[in-house]
């Protein structure tokens, strides 16, 4: 494998890991500040905790098994691609940079555009009238990116194996 492509592996298992620490600690952070907890509530932490602990799992698998951390990773940013907001239904996952555009379906069409570090919301039954859809451009980027580091490692795979054919039949 090149070096190029061993620099851009490490970058993206570091990017999930700090983003997920970066999550992790902002919602443990936002735990001591309420005051009472509710079953449903703490539900909710407890996902938001399993996702960035997915993200730093991610990273770390990604330095130990390639394959299978890039499939792993790519789940993740799968979770981080599309964000809502529905008649009081929301789901956003960020673990990492969030840059995203999307639409407010609310009142009228309304163009927005977001820009933030590791970050959730998940909403269940609020009775909150906003329609909001958007896209993480980021997230977006890196499941491109994901596929093709894997198209360009098994380039490289192949490539080595057809020289090692050839260099068997000149030493044979």
């Amino acid at each position: 494998m090149t070096n190029k492509i061993n620099t851009q592996l490490k970058v993206l298992s570091y990017y999930q890991i700090v983003g997920g620490i970066i999550g992790l600690g902002l919602t443990i952070w936002l735990t001591t500040t309420i005051v009472s907890f509710h079953w449903l509530l703490l539900l909710l932490f407890l996902i938001a905790v399993l996702l960035y602990a997915f993200s730093i799992y991610c990273g770390f698998i990604l330095l130990k098994n390639i394959e299978l951390g890039l499939k792993f990773s790519k789940i993740n940013q799968l979770f981080q691609v599309i964000h809502f907001s529905i008649l009081g239904y929301a789901f956003k996952y960020i673990s990492g940079i969030h840059l995203s555009v999307g639409l407010d379906l609310t009142e009228s069409l309304n163009f927005q555009f977001n820009l933030s570090l590791s970050s959730w919301q998940i909403t269940i039954n609020d009775n909150d009238p906003s329609i909001i859809i958007s896209l993480n451009l980021v997230a977006l980027f890196l499941i491109v990116f994901i596929d093709q580091l894997k198209t360009r490692m098994k380039k490289e795979q192949f490539e080595k194996q057809i020289f090692e054919i050839g260099q068997k039949s000149i030493d044979a």
